[in-house]
């Protein structure tokens, strides 16, 4: 399961460094921002820890932890020239400020130099100098040969002596001895414009340099030894890679990239493949560390967003491994019990449902095949007593499956002439029904058990229709259908005639999602708008009442993009979702149940089954979140 808690915020201020260590035996987070500031943040609960650490006044670019008299403590770097020692047991400085160079330090990386604990520091002005973190002492002269700027420093161990590799503005890399200053052979080209990030490590026993262009966006390998360029540059990232960090999963050798397309990569170290993209952040994404999390392997990030966000790399290497085929987007979600197993139906992207085992995630049989486009939605009903899935998709056509033989029910039912947005079903009246809606302007009733269409087609709508569920409404089952106008419109499902419909005392947004349950004994429909309509406004999640239309209020959940509610033990409860973040909320009272949960990617569909199970779908992957 991805991470389901909320990041860190740090208030808006753009974040430009993360470095990730152990205090009082928990993992923590350092992050280093716009404002000059430092913040320490528990990993496991996400909350901060202290005030803000200040003293810069400037923003702080570079950042690494070490370890000091067995205390963790933060080494940074500022635009105001600087750099500074920063004590996380007590969140004091220690000592006084590095301030040996002339322009603004960036590059940093933390180290030992005869058995003490030291730190690198490039600047922009050519050099790069190493400090006793203990003392505050430069050790040594500065390592010059950059022409204009040492923008990113690093250590490594070669043929039995620490090295620093820094690289400068036009693209070359140095490598010098740490102990004495030695620059060791020519420098090196690695892009042919500026590296944006730089950072070693090892790949099969040698030492090897990772570098990340600003211009090309590509990842590169080079064996410091020979100097060489390893492989096939990594292609992926739209625009600059900016933070490169490194692990072992599963025994595989692994990358983490950021970048400022906004992006989060996972990369097999050996093989330069790229196994999963990460998004979520809505700015440039400047750094990556790594740290453990209850026992799982996470990526921490920080971006221009201003905030901080936790990655689950377990699942992106999971996600990589699923099936080749249905790595496309997944549009539609909803839970039924086939032959006594719960399980998850989900219509997707690559034209296909699926069925997958709820308990353990795995595929519940073979894809079930047939719509020659994007399914877009989808519902369950029983036929003769076995389950069945009703899908609509961008074909026009609404599709019968039998979800325990995995094959189709009869001849794909026709009539739509435009795609297929919603499908609800019910067996109210006795009989399995399906009503459907589309953006032909157009509301249909089905018998699901003979593909029978009912009454005709409802085309009260002027524009298209996005959203229907159904409903009993005075012991008469009806579909409740969202206008374009903002409003209800109620069908009488036995003839899908239009029996009321409501509108907002002025023409709102169009309804983009529609969700019906019984609250106080009484229908009740929510309704999400197009986020797109009013530019800078909030958009709220509305609750009607079924019956006369009136407004109920609002639940305080904005720019929701997918929605659900549903009837758990008897309680009526809802579940958004608005990009990354989904939230249960109990519709009686029209508060938050439990933490916001967060996924790796923002959600596509969401469904809930009366045992309380959440079934968030996001891009290609899939996720459950137990009711406790």
């Amino acid at each position: 399961m991805p991470l389901g808690q909320r990041p860190p915020d740090t208030e808006g201020s753009s974040v430009f460094a993360v470095a990730t260590t152990v205090l009082d035996g928990r993992p923590v987070v350092v992050s280093a921002s716009r404002d000059g500031s430092l913040r320490l943040w528990d990993l496991a609960t996400r909350q901060q820890i202290g005030s803000p650490l200040t003293g810069h006044t400037g923003p702080v670019y570079g950042l690494a932890t070490a370890t000091l008299d067995g205390r963790p403590v933060a080494v940074s770097a500022s635009n105001d020239k600087s750099a500074r020692v920063w004590d996380l047991t007590t969140g004091r400085q220690i000592g006084g400020p590095f301030t040996a160079h002339d322009a603004i330090v960036r590059g940093i990386t933390t180290t030992t130099l005869h058995g003490r604990p030291a730190a690198v520091i490039g600047g922009f002005d050519g050099t790069a100098r190493v400090w006793d973190l203990a003392t505050g002492e430069q050790l040594g002269e500065p390592f010059t040969g950059h022409a204009y700027m040492a923008k990113h420093v690093a250590t490594a161990e070669l043929d039995g002596r620490t090295v620093v590799v820094s690289n400068g503005s036009f693209g070359e890399i140095r490598v010098s001895d740490l102990a004495t200053g030695e620059q060791l052979g020519e420098p090196f080209t690695t892009h042919k414009d500026t590296v944006s990030t730089l950072a070693t490590t090892t790949l099969h026993g040698r030492p090897v340099a990772v570098t990340g262009g600003h211009y090309d966006g590509t990842v590169r390998v080079w064996d410091l030894a020979t100097r060489q360029l390893i492989g096939e540059p990594w292609v992926g990232h739209e625009r600059g890679v900016d933070g490169v960090a490194f692990t072992t999963l599963d025994g595989r050798p692994v990358a983490v990239t950021a970048g400022t397309d906004r992006t989060v990569r996972l990369w097999d170290f050996t093989t330069g493949q790229q196994l999963h993209v990460f998004t979520g952040h809505t700015d440039f994404v400047w750094s990556v560390d790594l740290a453990m999390l209850n026992g799982r392997p996470v990526a921490v990030t920080g971006s221009s967003d201003g905030t901080v966000r936790v990655w689950d790399l377990r699942f992106g290497l999971e996600a990589a491994e699923s099936p080749v085929d249905y790595r496309r987007q997944v549009r539609a979600v909803t839970t039924t019990v086939v032959d006594g197993q719960p399980v998850v139906v989900t219509g997707g992207d690559d034209h296909s449902v699926r069925l997958w085992d709820l308990t353990s995630g795995k595929p519940f049989g073979q894809p079930l095949m047939g719509h020659d486009g994007p399914v877009r939605t989808l519902a369950t009903a029983v036929v003769d007593d076995r389950a069945v899935a009703v899908t609509g998709g961008d074909d026009c056509t609404v599709r019968i499956w039998d979800l325990a033989a995995g094959k189709q029910l009869g001849a794909p039912l026709t009539g739509h002439t435009a795609a297929v947005r919603s499908v609800a079903t019910t067996s109210a009246t006795g009989q399995p029904l399906a009503v459907t809606a589309g953006t032909d302007k157009t509301v249909r009733v089905w018998n699901v058990a003979t593909g029978e269409q009912i009454g005709a087609p409802g085309v009260s709508h002027r524009r298209w229709v996005r959203a229907v569920d159904t409903a009993m409404l005075d012991g008469t089952p009806v579909s409740v259908a969202g206008s374009f106008h903002g409003g209800l419109q109620v069908r009488e499902l036995a003839t899908n005639r239009q029996i009321s419909t409501s509108s907002p005392r002025r023409h709102g947004p169009p309804v983009q999602q529609l969700a019906t349950t019984v609250v106080g004994g009484q229908p009740v429909a929510l309704t999400t708008s197009d986020v797109n309509w009013n530019w800078g406004e909030d958009v709220p999640v509305k609750l009607w009442e079924v019956t006369t239309g009136r407004h109920l209020g609002d639940l305080p959940a904005v720019n929701v993009q997918a929605l659900t509610a549903a009837s758990v033990c008897g309680h009526p409860v809802a579940v958004t979702a608005s990009g990354r973040a989904v939230e249960v909320w109990d519709l009686t009272t029209h508060r938050q149940i439990g933490p916001r949960l967060y996924l790796p990617d923002a959600a596509t569909a969401i469904a809930v089954d009366e045992a309380g199970h959440i079934v968030v779908c996001f891009r290609s992957g899939i996720a459950v979140f137990r009711g406790e």
